[in-house]
Formats: structure tokens, C-alpha cells, sequence
């Protein structure tokens, strides 16, 4: 069984630091990125299988940055995870193609069992 490829987009660096620590140990193979450029950027690079998505960055916002991953890649998951989304947002976000939505402080046991379900998910495929 491969490992999955995540990525994590998020302007909190010590967020990413936490992120990155916590599933490097769990064996994933871990990519970070401080806002929607630079995740586009990793996601062509490194092609994961899951992406992690803050909403409210500085330049690209996460909707924006939901909308060209898509472009790049349709079956990338794409997990939002936001101190600042309404119920309202997090809707349309799914409705956009967000895999998953968390609320800020997320449980890292949370993000664990939704990486847990796409690597489910890529093995029976």
C-alpha cells in the first residue's frame, strides 16, 4: 500500500509545522504551502491525493484555490479546514467540490480519520 501524498495549505506557519510533524510521523508523504498560489504549484509538482485547504489566505483565497486545483485535477480530495467559514460557506464549498469541511481548532484525530477514509477510498479503486 503506497502512502498517500497530502497537501497542506494554510498562512499559519506553526499550523503547517504542527500539520506536517503529525502526519510525517504517521508515514503520509507531507507538502505544505502558505497560500493559493503556492498549493497550485505543489499540486502540479507532487500530484496529491489529498488536499488540506484553509479558507481565508492572503492574494488567493481558498474558494479560488478550490476552484483552479479542481481545474488541474479533478479527483484531488480537498479537505477544508477554517477558523472563519459559516455554515453557509462550508455548503457551498461542498456543493463546489470540497470532499470535507472542518471547523477551526480542528482535532488532528479528525483530519487522521479523513485521511483515513480518501486512503479506504484510493485502495478499493
Amino acid at each position: 500500500m503506497k502512502p498517500l501524498s497530502l497537501l497542506f495549505v494554510d498562512d499559519e506557519d506553526e499550523f503547517l509545522a504542527t500539520i506536517e510533524e503529525f502526519f510525517d510521523s504517521l508515514g503520509y508523504i507531507v507538502h505544505t504551502a502558505s497560500n493559493g498560489q503556492e498549493a497550485l504549484l505543489q499540486t502540479k509538482d507532487h500530484q496529491p491525493q489529498a488536499v488540506f485547504l484553509d479558507i481565508s489566505m492572503p492574494h488567493m483565497d481558498g474558494t479560488e484555490t478550490l476552484r483552479l486545483i479542481r481545474e488541474i485535477d479533478d479527483n484531488i480530495r480537498i479537505i477544508v479546514v477554517s477558523g472563519y467559514a459559516s455554515a453557509t460557506l462550508a455548503r457551498e464549498l461542498l456543493q463546489q467540490g470540497a470532499y470535507d469541511f472542518f471547523q477551526k481548532p480542528v482535532d488532528l484525530t479528525q483530519l487522521q480519520e479523513a485521511v483515513e477514509r480518501i486512503q479506504t477510498i484510493q485502495d478499493l479503486a
